[in-house]
């Protein structure tokens, strides 16, 4: 049995073919550098939020994750889980830890919406930096509003003290992403011109909401865990004979 609080430990266990219990909060958000360069297609999905929801699912059919969505705390001393209706349930095995600790340093992540400014391809604008060190851009989700619209989400990555100082807020991160924009030639719409020169206003945007995914001493990294061999026990043999009479994302 394993317990954890990451995707990586659901992973983990999946591969292993083990009972896994996760606890709260759950780490995980789906623009993490944890995910790049990595290939989804063996599990049939295009991204690393698809690969999350589905990966619950054949957890949660297969009976390898316990008590889905109820736990509250894991006593590890007692060996003992609380759940959520506060019921205390005694386990007669050990689970082996998979992440521990926050480490004091997190990934942040300031969601924008776009509001007025000239279309652009961009995907991804990256810096030196480790504040606004990336910009993601992708397609809004917002209804009434066209889907030709990029929303953008800028990560950092901040020590827990930074996180408490305003100098390091999202009032900050506007600021810094007006900058990173000019740099990159990202525009706001046509303000006059002089001659041959053209001039533009600033890219207008709201912000949205910041999450913080903070670091945590893990047994193995994401991507060491995704390269694993997979364990063909009897859960992972009813899931395939499952997918093997219907198109579902391991078929």
């Amino acid at each position: 049995m394993i317990v954890g609080r990451t995707i990586a430990s659901l992973l983990y266990a999946w591969r292993l073919q083990e009972k896994c219990i996760l606890e709260e909060p759950f780490c995980f958000h789906w623009l993490s550098d944890e995910f790049d360069n990595i290939d989804f297609s063996e599990f049939n999905v295009q991204n690393s939020e698809q690969f999350c929801q589905n990966l619950f699912i054949i957890m949660g059919i297969t009976n390898l994750l316990m008590y889905p969505n109820r736990i509250a705390t894991y006593r590890e001393e007692d060996n003992v889980i609380i759940t959520k209706e506060n019921t205390r349930v005694q386990l007669k095995d050990r689970p082996k830890r998979f992440d521990g600790k926050n480490l004091g340093i997190n990934q942040v992540f300031d969601e924008f919406y776009w509001r007025v400014g000239q279309t652009h391809s961009r995907t991804l604008v990256q810096t030196e930096d480790n504040f606004c060190n990336r910009i993601h851009f992708y397609e809004t989700q917002r209804h009434s509003v066209s889907k030709c619209t990029k929303d953008f989400t800028v990560a950092s990555y901040l020590t827990d003290s930074e996180l408490l100082s305003p100098d390091w807020g999202n009032g900050m991160t506007r600021i810094k992403t007006h900058r990173i924009f000019k740099s990159e030639g990202i525009k706001g719409e046509f303000a006059w011109q002089r001659g041959d020169k053209r001039y533009h206003k600033k890219v207008k945007f709201d912000f949205v909401d910041r999450k913080v995914l903070p670091r945590i001493e893990q047994k193995m990294t994401f991507k060491e865990v995704y390269n694993m061999k997979q364990k063909e026990g009897k859960e992972w043999i009813m899931w395939k004979k499952l997918t093997s009479k219907e198109e579902t994302w391991l078929g």
